[in-house]
């Protein structure tokens, strides 16, 4: 059996990209549908290869949660969360009322300045790469063509979705990663209040044209305020766009009462929960190996079943968690000085090896990666991204933050070429 059918039972794809085919399957322990996206170890994939190293530094509610990534000599599975209510495109051309693109884009704003925050930008902003759960929240997903940028560094390789293309990068210049993504979030904040996209035509010239000098014409019945927004947005200067802090600040946002929230919960916590921990003894899985698989944030089977299972509680799946008290051996101690940040493992036997807790990362900054040749993805809304050659300047080498996420999943082969 396979590593990968031996923890979960396929059942049929439901998406393809640029780099691979999105399938639905089950989880064997729980019975929880999961989104696998498989990722073929080929030449041609290499830009992707960093994607679940991406994926693995990100804990929000608003961006897909990773469960599990499993490496083979051919392919990369990432395991994730199954978001069932939809992309946000299909929302957007049966109709949304302006409360609604309010509450939806505030949350896209929340996803994307995270990332940021984090040192990811994404490159990739469109409806067809925003998902709504079944609860009508956004799930930010496809992280493909996302890189870690350090603050005023220049990047240098392109990406994008051609309507939702910043200017510098249809003329191919250099950037900063952070603006290119709120160009793209005044493209989508335009589309879901009209229906239609600011920058479109017949010709890819006269499109490229009209984005380069952002020729666009927002209606009438867009509300004042959201087309203050639109254009302090979709300004051809990139140093005169607000970020996306400044963004959640607009008046628009805060018109109904409501504001981006600052905070962000943690997938992981500081201790574990105790009914998980029962579930997973009843099932003959070690409380201890899991939360050794927490601590270390391996992103391995015992930390797949874990992240399901909690998942599963948040959704209200009742069922799995019967209320058993909890065993002594998985009761907890208090957590340690000093490592209020990350999470405790439970007390250990005697025979087992001594570990420490190990704080959640949380800064992982990397520049662009400095042994690719540089490279130009440009697509319409409905096609991959296709790579094309640029000559890039040096990049600088990576700092310790970094190295925090191994590639553990990819074969020494193909780590050699990262």
């Amino acid at each position: 059996m396979s590593a990968f059918m031996e923890h979960y039972e396929f059942m049929k794809v439901i998406g393809r990209g640029g780099y691979g085919q999105v399938s639905l399957a089950l989880h064997r322990l729980s019975g929880a549908q999961v989104a696998v996206k498989t990722l073929a170890l080929e030449v041609e994939n290499i830009p992707a290869f960093n994607e679940p190293k991406i994926m693995m530094s990100l804990e929000h509610p608003n961006v897909v949660q990773l469960f599990h990534v499993i490496g083979t000599e051919s392919t990369v599975y990432m395991v994730m969360e199954h978001v069932g209510g939809g992309r946000l495109l299909e929302h957007i051309t049966r109709g949304m009322q302006v409360e609604e693109v309010r509450r939806v884009f505030r949350q896209i704003v929340c996803a994307v300045g995270y990332c940021h925050d984090k040192g990811i930008v994404h490159r990739d902003l469109k409806p067809e790469n925003i998902m709504l759960d079944t609860r009508g929240n956004v799930k930010l997903i496809d992280f493909g063509a996302a890189t870690w940028f350090r603050a005023g560094e220049k990047l240098r390789r392109f990406w994008g979705t051609l309507p939702y293309l910043a200017p510098e990068s249809v003329l191919r210049q250099e950037y900063e990663g952070p603006p290119v993504d709120v160009w793209s979030l005044g493209v989508i904040l335009y589309f879901m209040l009209t229906q239609s996209l600011p920058f479109d035509s017949i010709s890819s010239e006269d499109l490229l044209m009209r984005i380069t000098h952002a020729r666009y014409n927002v209606p009438d019945s867009v509300p004042v305020r959201a087309q203050r927004l639109i254009h302090s947005i979709l300004t051809v200067k990139p140093p005169k766009r607000p970020t996306v802090k400044q963004i959640s600040r607009h008046p628009w946002l805060k018109q109904d009462g409501e504001r981006v929230p600052q905070q962000h919960s943690e997938a992981l916590p500081k201790h574990p929960d105790p009914q998980i921990m029962v579930l997973l003894v009843d099932n003959g899985l070690d409380p201890y190996q899991t939360w050794v698989s927490l601590a270390k944030r391996k992103f391995d089977a015992r930390m797949a079943n874990y992240l399901i299972l909690q998942h599963q509680k948040s959704q209200g799946v009742e069922c799995m968690f019967p209320g058993k008290p909890v065993p002594r051996r998985v009761r907890l101690s208090s957590c340690p000085a000093g490592l209020s940040r990350g999470p405790v493992l439970p007390r250990r036997s005697t025979s087992e090896p001594a570990l420490q807790a190990l704080p959640v990362p949380h800064k992982h900054q990397l520049p662009e990666a400095a042994k690719q040749p540089g490279q130009v993805g440009i697509r319409r809304a409905s096609l991959p991204a296709l790579p094309l050659d640029f000559q890039p300047a040096e990049a600088p080498p990576p700092d310790e933050a970094s190295q925090s996420h191994s590639l553990s999943y990819l074969p020494n082969r193909w780590k050699r070429l990262l």
